[in-house]
């Protein structure tokens, strides 16, 4: 029993320093509000670490240490992404809630949010916004350059 304890316990410390999960393959690449943004560079970066705005000349962070779970792929693209709420100054030391955001893969080759909420651990409650919610805006987007959502079996578009 000993044993299986500590096999247990080295499991969940190995999975809890692997490092930051991957963002899904789909969501490689820049993704934008349209094809002007697009050509100036400015847009969406997934990342491991980050979902991070990107500008000409500066990069901001949307959401900090995203962990991104696939839900379903190809024509019917779903991915949970999960990610904590900053910190904010003065605040609470721990927020005790986290974001759940699912973005899923529009007619259009697209990707906009279909669900948002904000969760609390301590007590259970949530908060679900969609209506109004900047992260509708910021997070309905195109892919920039070539993407397999925008290209047919034989690579054309």
């Amino acid at each position: 029993m000993k044993r299986a304890v500590a096999l247990l316990s080295l499991t969940v410390l190995a999975a809890a320093c692997a490092g930051p999960a991957r963002p899904p393959a789909e969501l490689s690449g820049l993704w934008s509000a349209g094809p002007a943004a697009c050509a100036a560079g400015v847009g969406v970066r997934f990342t491991a670490d980050a979902i991070e705005v990107i500008y000409e000349d500066e990069t901001q962070t949307l959401f900090d240490h995203p962990r991104y779970k696939l839900e379903s792929s190809g024509e019917s693209f779903r991915v949970r992404i999960t990610y904590e709420l900053p910190q904010v100054t003065g605040g609470a030391r721990v927020a005790g809630a986290h974001g759940v955001l699912v973005l899923a893969r529009q007619p259009d080759g697209g990707l906009a949010p279909v669900a948002h909420s904000i969760v609390d651990a301590r007590t259970g409650s949530a908060r679900m916004r969609i209506a109004d919610d900047p992260a509708v805006q910021a997070l309905t987007l195109a892919p920039c350059g070539a993407h397999p959502w925008r290209e047919d079996l034989r690579g054309r578009t």
